[in-house]
C-alpha cells in the first residue's frame, strides 16, 4: 500500500509516494512559470520551415514554440500529407504544449488537444474511444465503453483512465461534463482572443497528485499546510471514501524529515547510486543522452563469478527503472550492464527491466540488449528532469565536471611566457597571477631557476584568488 506526502510552500510544491517504506515516485514544481506542459494557447504562425516540415508559433511567451506540421492532423499523418499541408504566416492556431522550454529552445506544441480529468481524457479532435489497459475486467471495460458512447460529444474522443474503474456512474458522467464544459470555454476564449494568449492552464502539482495518483491502493494522503489541505478536502467534498484518506500534518519537524524522505532526496542528485548488494550505478548526463554504468563494486558474491555478475545486474535493472522515474530522466538512456555470457541471463535481466519500467507513468521503451550487454531505453521527456530543476552548471568548471590539471596549466603558462618574451618582447621582470596549485609548480626551485635562465627574467607570483585553476594572468612586473 502507498502513502502520498505533499510538502507545500509558496515557492515550491513537492510530492512523494512511499511504498513499503521506500520512495517510489517524486515530483517537484516551482512557481516560476516554466512548467507549461499541457497548457493550451492561441498561437500565431511566425515562420514556416518547409525543409523541416515545421513552423514556429508565437504563443505569447519570450520564445516561439515549435510545431511539427504532422501534429496538425488528428491522427498519424503520411509524409505526403505533411508536405501538402497549407498554412501561412500570421495564421491563428490552437495548440497545446507537449514539452517544456529547454535552455535556448522554445516549447514544443501540438494541435492535437487533450484535456485530462480524474476519470477520463477528452480529445476534442479525434473520434475515438479507448479504455486503459490496466482495467483488465472485461465486463467493466464494456460497461465503461457503453457509458462513454452515450455521452461522448460527436466527433470527439474519450480515453477512460484506470481510476474510472473505482468510480460510480454519476462520478464518471460528472467528470465528462466538466471536460466538455472546459473545452467549450477554451473555444469561446479562442474566438475572442485577438492575439497570442494562454487559454487553459494545466492543474498545479497538488491537484495533479489528486487526479493522477490517488487510487485504491493509496491508504493516505498527507499534506503539511492548512490551505493545501482545505483545497484537497474540497475536491473530495462528495467522495467520502477518498476524503477519509486525507490528513493534515501538524508535527514539529518538517514532514519530509518525519517520513525519512529528505535523506533519500539527497541521493537523487548524486552521480553514484548504491545497490543493496554493494554494487553501484554511475549515472552521467550528456547533451544527447544519459549513460548508466553498472559496477559490481565491493560485492564478491558467494558462488561463481557468473552468478555474482548476474545478481548485480538483476539488482541494477530494478534500481535503474526506479532512478529513471525518481529523477524524471527523459530522452535516450544507454545502460552498460556487466558482461554476461549466457543469452538466457541477458534475457532475464531484460525482462526485469521491462517489468519495472512498465509501472512508470511516462512512456518507456526498452529496445533490447546487444552482445556487449548494452541496453537502449527511451523515456518520454516533457518536463524538466530533476537534475535541471534542482541544479545549475558549475560556474568553476563550466558544467564539465573536471578542470585541467595543475601541470597542464603550468605548461600552458610557460608556453605563453616564451611567446611573449620572444615575439612581443615583453619588458622587465614578470608577474604571474594564478591558482595556488599552479604557483606551487612555478615556485619549485629547480623549475624557477631554469625558466629564469632561459628567459632572462625574474619571476614574481601572486594568488589570483579565482576558484578555477584554469584562470591566470601574466604581467610585466613593471606594471
Amino acid at each position: 500500500m502507498k502513502t502520498i506526502v505533499a510538502n507545500v510552500i509558496p515557492e515550491e510544491t513537492r510530492m512523494a509516494v512511499i511504498e513499503e517504506g521506500r520512495l517510489r515516485d517524486y515530483a517537484v514544481e516551482r512557481d516560476d512559470e516554466m512548467h507549461i506542459v499541457n497548457h493550451i494557447y492561441k498561437g500565431v504562425i511566425q515562420n514556416i520551415l518547409p525543409a523541416m516540415q515545421a513552423a514556429f508559433v508565437d504563443i505569447g511567451r519570450k520564445k516561439n514554440a515549435f510545431l511539427y506540421l504532422g501534429d496538425l492532423f488528428p491522427r498519424a499523418a503520411t509524409k505526403d500529407e505533411v508536405q501538402q499541408t497549407h498554412i501561412s504566416v500570421g495564421q491563428s492556431v490552437l495548440v497545446q504544449v507537449t514539452k517544456d522550454e529547454q535552455a535556448m529552445k522554445g516549447a514544443k506544441v501540438t494541435a492535437n488537444i487533450s484535456i485530462a480529468g480524474r476519470y477520463a481524457v477528452l480529445m476534442p479532435n479525434v473520434n475515438y474511444v479507448g479504455v486503459s489497459k490496466k482495467i483488465r475486467d472485461e465486463a467493466e471495460r464494456d460497461r465503461l465503453r457503453r457509458l462513454v458512447d452515450t455521452v461522448k460529444p460527436d466527433g470527439a474522443g474519450i480515453i477512460v483512465r484506470t481510476v474510472a474503474a473505482e468510480a460510480t456512474t454519476e462520478e464518471f458522467l460528472a467528470d465528462l461534463r466538466y471536460l466538455s464544459q472546459t473545452w467549450d470555454g477554451i473555444c469561446r476564449r479562442y474566438k475572442l482572443a485577438k492575439k497570442p494568449k494562454l487559454l487553459y492552464r494545466e492543474a498545479d502539482l497538488l491537484m495533479r497528485i489528486i487526479r493522477d495518483y490517488l487510487t485504491a491502493d493509496v491508504t493516505s494522503l498527507v499534506v503539511d499546510t492548512r490551505e493545501a489541505y482545505e483545497r484537497v478536502v474540497g475536491f473530495f467534498a462528495n467522495d467520502e471514501e477518498n476524503a477519509k484518506k486525507i490528513s493534515l500534518y501538524t508535527g514539529e519537524e518538517p514532514v519530509f524529515d518525519y517520513y525519512h524522505i529528505e535523506d533519500e532526496l539527497h541521493c537523487l542528485t548524486a552521480r553514484q547510486v548504491a545497490l543493496p548488494s554493494g554494487g553501484t550505478l554511475v549515472i552521467d548526463h550528456t547533451e544527447a543522452l544519459t549513460v548508466i554504468d553498472v559496477n559490481s563494486g565491493k560485492y564478491v558474491g558467494s558462488s561463481t563469478l557468473a552468478d555474482t555478475i548476474f545478481h548485480v545486474n538483476k539488482e541494477a535493472a530494478v534500481e535503474i527503472a526506479r532512478q529513471l522515474r525518481l529523477r524524471d530522466i527523459g530522452g535516450i538512456v544507454l545502460v552498460d550492464f556487466i558482461d554476461m555470457t549466457g543469452a538466457e541471463r541477458r534475457e532475464e535481466v531484460l525482462r526485469i527491466l521491462q517489468r519495472e519500467t512498465a509501472a512508470d507513468r511516462a512512456r518507456v521503451h526498452v529496445l533490447g540488449m546487444t552482445a556487449l550487454n548494452l541496453v537502449e531505453i527511451t523515456r518520454k521527456k516533457s518536463r524538466q528532469g530533476l537534475r535541471q530543476t534542482m541544479s545549475a552548471p558549475c560556474t568553476v568548471c563550466g558544467g564539465t565536471g573536471s578542470l585541467a590539471s595543475p601541470e597542464s596549466i603550468y605548461i600552458r603558462i610557460v608556453r605563453q611566457l616564451r611567446h611573449m618574451v620572444r615575439v612581443h618582447h615583453i619588458q622587465g621582470d614578470i608577474l604571474i597571477s594564478a591558482h595556488d596549485d599552479v604557483l606551487t609548480l612555478f615556485k619549485d626551485k629547480k623549475r624557477k631557476e631554469a625558466l629564469e635562465r632561459e628567459l632572462h627574467r625574474t619571476f614574481y607570483f601572486e594568488n589570483s584568488g579565482h576558484p578555477n585553476r584554469e584562470v591566470f594572468s601574466v604581467f610585466s612586473h613593471a606594471e
